[in-house]
């Protein structure tokens, strides 16, 4: 498979998640279980995601793009505050998983550790990011110095 059929996959797996999506939100807008409701939502958003993704997936391939300094610092930052935030949502829903109020209620263990599950997936999901997506490709001035001493012809000795 070439890139570009690579590519244009991408793109039609992106359509397809956004259809189900929409199936999946006009099944919801008809239940009138908020259990039923509330979870089919959920489902859909994760296909709209999932769509996102795919698209993401097409746009890198078609057309690669760097990340300044400065919008990885932000980044940095913005996922270190989050990575704390999901740490004390996760000991918030373990909390909640062993309240003895809710041992006996099976649809709301059920939302509990599916919440939960998603806290700890993103919590993995954002101490990878950085280093995995943001930090490769991020041009740093320090980059384009050694990209500058790399290249040139007589690395500053007079000409030859």
């Amino acid at each position: 498979m070439s890139v570009q059929e690579l590519i244009e996959y991408f793109k039609r797996e992106a359509e397809r998640e956004e259809e189900y999506a929409k199936r999946l939100e006009d099944t919801a807008s008809k239940s009138r279980n908020l259990m039923l409701k509330t979870l089919m939502k959920a489902v859909s958003l994760d296909s709209r995601k999932h769509a996102e993704l795919y698209r993401a997936l097409a746009a890198m391939l078609e057309k690669p793009s760097l990340v300044t300094e400065e919008e990885s610092d932000a980044v940095l930052k913005e996922i270190e505050r989050h990575i704390e935030e999901e740490r004390s949502s996760i000991e918030e829903l373990e909390r909640l998983r062993k309240d003895e109020r809710l041992k006996d209620n099976a649809p709301a263990l059920f939302i509990i550790e599916m919440m939960l599950r998603d806290e700890n997936f993103h919590h993995a999901l954002l101490k990878r990011l950085h280093d995995s997506v943001v930090k490769p490709h991020t041009l740093t001035e320090k980059d384009l110095w050694e990209m500058l001493w790399r290249d040139a012809l007589w690395h500053g000795t007079p000409g030859g």
